[in-house]
């Protein structure tokens, strides 16, 4: 069954996001191609019945030329061969190689980086962290952050620590469109009615966006400079107010935002993702009557679209006080999407009856 995370042609920006994948599956898709050649982005977290011919050869052969190394010198092999191994599930055997590779070389971020993989698996979560802290002290990197990240926030019960790092990674000139979105995710993540805090408290309402507490990047900051001037050098292109908008969106800046959204809609009046993002840009800014507005028009313009019902009915319950009518837009996401869950995995329909 479909869930709420897979919308097919439209933005995810939600003022309340969903819940993460594990830390395994969310660390490989982050490093994916962050260290060339290396076998990792293969490795799936499922259990190994039996070791392929192939991928035994592997191993062997270089064990064989680690042995012939004086006293396994070569970097490069030491890292192939702890590749290889984690690739086959053998983490101690792993782990052994991976130590000489940060022994021989204490600079070497994937070898730091090898062994952070590799201690999670084996359960060592805080060892793991350690070793991402050295290999981002290396070279810091959006992707090492996030990693980090997650480990602070699902398996070290250090959320602050994992916010501090979501942060950092959001600014890095080296993030990618997906990962900022992952961030986004993460960042923009907050409880749903009923959930309590560790004190028994309910949580206070979720917030649209994310105020950023460090300057933005030097390349964030061009992109906005440089959009800026694409809109006073031709002020009917649509696109790019739109994607002026998507920046103030994303650094936090509704007032920003709004025009540059509103100037979009001006041009091109039937885009619901951009009326979407424009109402949670009016919530930001505590215009909840114009956020309403915006999701209406967005959900009359595609009356699938799961990101406007989700979010007209955080509105209307969280600012508005309005619980029939919240109870009302979320029962029109069910009948588009029965699947559809909350952020902690809770299905909505069951968001529903406890709201009753």
């Amino acid at each position: 069954m479909e869930n709420i995370t897979t919308w097919p042609g439209e933005r995810t920006r939600a003022l309340v996001l969903f819940m993460a994948l594990g830390f395994v599956l969310m660390l490989f898709v982050a490093l994916a191609g962050n260290f060339k050649n290396s076998q990792l982005t293969q490795w799936t977290p499922e259990p190994v019945t039996g070791m392929p011919a192939s991928m035994d050869r592997n191993i062997g052969r270089l064990m064989r030329q680690v042995a012939k190394e004086p006293d396994n010198k070569n970097l490069d092999l030491l890292v192939q061969l702890a590749e290889a191994l984690m690739a086959a599930q053998n983490w101690d055997a792993a782990e052994i190689f991976a130590k000489r590779g940060v022994t021989l070389n204490t600079q070497d971020q994937r070898s730091l980086y090898l062994l952070g993989v590799i201690l999670h698996n084996k359960g060592q979560h805080k060892e793991a962290a350690e070793a991402i802290e050295k290999a981002i002290a290396v070279k810091s990197t959006a992707p090492l952050h996030y990693s980090l990240a997650v480990l602070n926030t699902y398996f070290l019960k250090h959320p602050q620590h994992g916010m501090e790092h979501f942060t950092i990674a959001l600014n890095a000139p080296d993030a990618d469109e997906e990962l900022r979105q992952a961030i986004r995710q993460e960042l923009n993540k907050q409880a749903l009615p009923g959930q309590n805090t560790a004190q028994g408290e309910k949580t206070p309402a979720p917030q649209a966006t994310i105020q950023n507490s460090q300057p933005l990047s030097h390349e964030l900051t061009q992109k906005i400079t440089s959009l800026e001037k694409a809109t006073l050098r031709n002020p009917n292109d649509s696109a790019a107010w739109m994607h002026l908008g998507n920046l103030y969106f994303d650094t936090g800046k509704a007032k920003e935002a709004i025009p540059a959204y509103e100037r979009s809609l001006e041009l091109a009046p039937d885009n619901p993702d951009v009326l979407t993002d424009l109402g949670i840009m009016h919530r930001d800014a505590g215009n909840f009557a114009k956020a309403i507005d915006c999701f209406n028009k967005a959900v009359s313009l595609n009356p699938k679209h799961q990101n406007a019902f989700f979010n007209m009915g955080v509105v209307f319950y969280y600012d508005l006080h309005q619980r029939e009518d919240a109870v009302y837009a979320w029962r029109r996401l069910l009948k588009t999407n029965p699947g559809a869950l909350a952020p902690d995995g809770q299905p909505v329909s069951e968001l529903i009856t406890h709201l009753h």
